[in-house]
């Protein structure tokens, strides 16, 4: 397969599960290496290449994955958390890095106040916008996510739709794998149809797969919910 992504657009793999979506997001994070061909960051070598090679790169592509509450550190506050790549990378001072929570805070909808609470007191959807927030606080270049919407109901996924939408519009790229078509076909310029490994179709989301009653593309249709009204 061949795709490209630029700065502020999206691409949704889509597909149900086990066919691959997953070990496509790790081969573009470097967590797995390609048997063949290669993957490129901002137009440099990306893969396969030794991880010392990656290290300095590795701020301008961040992850957010699947199962939000169990990625966080489960004693550490809010404000930790967001702060914690600044200070791992040693960004600024205190004040700043505090200052630069609070508005990453702001910016991915998470309340100011639970800031001050752990992973244990959130939901799932505020755990998932915290991931969010942590994968920004470096201004990656490239955003990727698995299944950010797969443990939310439709009212919260709307929302999460919501703050993705922005983060977006502000020129970053996003690497989205989800089952959910509706919600993939709202947010994402391009597509990308998996089945068992292969790829079954891929173009724009404002296309037509050329095979629209193939039994993957039709169950997705029948397994998305239904999002609410506004």
């Amino acid at each position: 397969m061949d795709f490209a992504l630029e700065a502020g657009t999206a691409l949704g793999v889509v597909g149900q599960s086990g066919v691959g979506k997953s070990t496509l997001l790790n081969l573009v994070l470097g967590l797995l290496e390609p048997t063949e061909g290669r993957i490129l960051l901002e137009g440099e070598a990306w893969s396969p290449l030794a991880e010392p090679a990656r290290r300095l790169r590795r701020p301008r592509l961040q992850a957010v994955f699947q199962n939000a509450l169990a990625s966080l550190p489960p004693h550490r506050t809010g404000w930790e958390i967001l702060q914690e790549p600044l200070d791992v990378w040693r960004r600024g001072d205190f004040a700043s890095r505090r200052d630069a929570a609070a508005r990453m805070a702001a910016r991915v909808a998470f309340p100011e106040a639970a800031l001050d609470q752990r992973p244990a007191a959130w939901s799932g959807g505020l755990g998932q916008r915290l991931c969010l927030g942590r994968a920004l606080m470096l201004e990656p270049a490239l955003v990727v996510l698995d299944e950010p919407f797969s443990a939310l109901d439709a009212t919260l996924a709307g929302h999460l739709l919501g703050v993705l939408q922005r983060v977006k519009a502000e020129g970053t790229a996003l690497l989205i794998a989800t089952h959910d078509l509706a919600l993939a076909r709202i947010l994402c310029d391009h597509l990308l149809l998996l089945g068992q490994g292969e790829v079954l179709w891929q173009g724009r989301t404002d296309g037509a797969p050329p095979t629209p009653e193939h039994p993957h593309l039709r169950a997705l249709r029948e397994a998305a919910p239904q999002l609410p009204a506004g």
